[in-house]
């Protein structure tokens, strides 16, 4: 289970390390930028299963046009949700993330300057099982539910010198398919389950985080 999540986070590493060779190729003004926070489903049926989720981003963000206002980040990040079954079973859902947020030095007040953006990201979707007993190492169940899609975020971020305050609102719907072991499974039951479910994964979300020239 851990294989599969382990490859698709290092689309991270990849977009920071391409990001950092133009960089060193055009002599872009570049800021590592890195981002936790917490996210909350928009639709009642899928939050009451997975209440809040945690949140990491992290990217290179290019300072280009108008004086270096507008912002170009190339990113990476995990969404993680867990849901305590019993004292040795949490469900989880997990996405991982690779894409591209624009943002643009709109104004500031004071020390604050405010940062309207605009992102979006192909999304990983894994639903699965960590089991653990009696303090022993954790074991991953295979994925129940997964699939992929595109999602898009928009908000409002506030920075004061190199850390900021991040708000926004994603919208996401992704189109999740049943393993195939599950099917088969049921079927011998004698019910058929659908092979897919389509689920509303928008989110409103927050986070903290800093903007440093390397």
């Amino acid at each position: 289970m851990m294989a599969p999540v382990l490859r698709k986070s290092g689309w991270m590493g990849v977009l920071l390390l391409a990001a950092l060779e133009l960089h060193a190729q055009r002599s872009l003004p570049v800021y590592l930028e890195g981002e936790f926070g917490i996210e909350r489903f928009g639709d009642a049926s899928v939050r009451s299963v997975f209440p809040t989720g945690a949140a990491l981003r992290l990217g290179a963000a290019f300072a280009l046009a108008d004086q270096g206002r507008l912002r170009l980040r190339p990113q990476g990040g995990v969404t993680f949700y867990g849901n305590k079954i019993n004292e040795e079973v949490t469900e989880q859902l997990l996405f991982v993330k690779g894409g591209m947020q624009v943002s643009y030095d709109a104004f500031f007040l004071g020390r604050m300057t405010f940062f309207p953006y605009l992102g979006i990201d192909y999304n990983w979707v894994s639903n699965f099982d960590m089991e653990s007993y009696d303090g022993e190492e954790a074991t991953y169940s295979e994925n129940y539910l997964h699939g992929t899609g595109i999602s898009q975020e928009i908000g409002l971020r506030v920075q004061i010198s190199e850390w900021y305050v991040k708000a926004g609102y994603g919208l996401f719907r992704s189109q999740l398919r049943v393993r195939r072991s599950i099917l088969d499974n049921d079927l011998t039951s004698g019910y058929v389950t659908p092979p897919s479910h389509s689920f509303q994964f928008d989110t409103i979300n927050i986070s903290v985080g800093f903007s440093i020239r390397p």
